[in-house]
């Protein structure tokens, strides 16, 4: 089984019709997609346990993360530009892991969330949270 190196990946944002690097981003919490589920009971279910099923839906969740904040550079100009410019139509994303371009999840954002941290001893810090539209792409899997 291999282990996959995180130095390297990157995340991407569609600008124009073209991915572009996010700069200087230090951590990536990766979309945490859920199977949507309800709760089954029956009033003549006299099991101990509560028994659930699925809607057949998922939820995608949302990605999220942390980067050295320059107000200066292009890239997170982008990200800002989604706060005080939001887009008509979701926008589109892209996880690109370090083994290789090829291993990549892709996925539309329907908002953005941005913070910042400033701290003695430590640069400025941003943090972002991207709630997913739909689900992500992940290649090999069919969907």
């Amino acid at each position: 089984m291999a282990k996959i190196k995180c130095k390297g990946t990157s995340l991407q944002q569609m600008v124009g019709n073209v991915y572009v690097t996010v700069a200087q981003v230090i951590s990536l919490e990766l979309p945490e997609v859920e199977s949507e589920t309800y709760e089954s009971d029956t009033l003549d279910n006299t099991a101990a346990g509560i028994p659930y099923s699925s809607t057949g839906r998922t939820e995608g969740g949302s990605c999220s993360g942390e980067l050295f904040y320059d107000p200066a550079l292009d890239s997170h100009k982008n990200l800002l530009d989604l706060l005080t410019h939001p887009p008509a139509a979701s926008e589109q994303w892209k996880i690109v892991f370090a083994d290789s371009a090829a291993s990549s999840w892709t996925f539309s954002g329907a908002g953005l969330s941005f913070g910042g941290t400033v701290a003695l001893k430590d640069g400025l810090k941003g943090s972002f949270k991207i709630k997913l539209d739909g689900i992500p792409t992940f290649p090999g899997s069919g969907s």
